[in-house]
């Protein structure tokens, strides 16, 4: 009797070892225009230059947030390598003087570079919740890649 729970507990934790969660699609969120800055500088003899490249701005990081709010089914990455897509979201503020313009431009790329999405809205949660359907849509069973 004492074999046949032992066995039984073996079995219980084997399985809950092997069972893993399904993994999220990974993303990575970047935009357009990242910051970037060069210049040369010369003191006496010396020559050198300065070069400076990417970079989060603040409203990336605010896209960041707003996919782990509105689309919990995808994991943001900082690691382009092992993301299956690109979004591409340049965020603009709303600007008092041109309110109706449409400020969030997306654009959704998969892992061959192939453009699946792309969208402009004014707010920032609709680009974002637009972007997460089209990836979820890619990655539903039976979808075409």
């Amino acid at each position: 009797m004492k074999t046949k729970s032992a066995c039984s507990a073996v079995l219980i934790i084997a399985m809950s070892v092997c069972a893993t969660p399904a993994q999220k699609t990974r993303v990575f969120v970047t935009e357009t225009n990242a910051p970037q800055a060069s210049g040369d500088a010369s003191v006496g003899d010396a020559k050198g230059s300065l070069v400076f490249t990417g970079g989060t701005s603040p409203q990336n990081v605010e896209v960041m947030k707003a996919f782990a709010r509105y689309c919990p089914a995808v994991l943001v990455t900082a690691n382009r390598e092992k993301a299956e897509y690109l979004v591409q979201l340049d965020h603009e503020a709303i600007n008092p003087t041109t309110p109706f313009v449409h400020g969030n431009k997306v654009a959704v790329f998969d892992k061959d570079e192939d453009l699946i999405y792309s969208n402009s809205t004014r707010i920032l949660s609709s680009a974002v919740k637009g972007a997460c359907a089209a990836i979820l849509q890619q990655t539903a069973p039976g979808a075409g890649k």
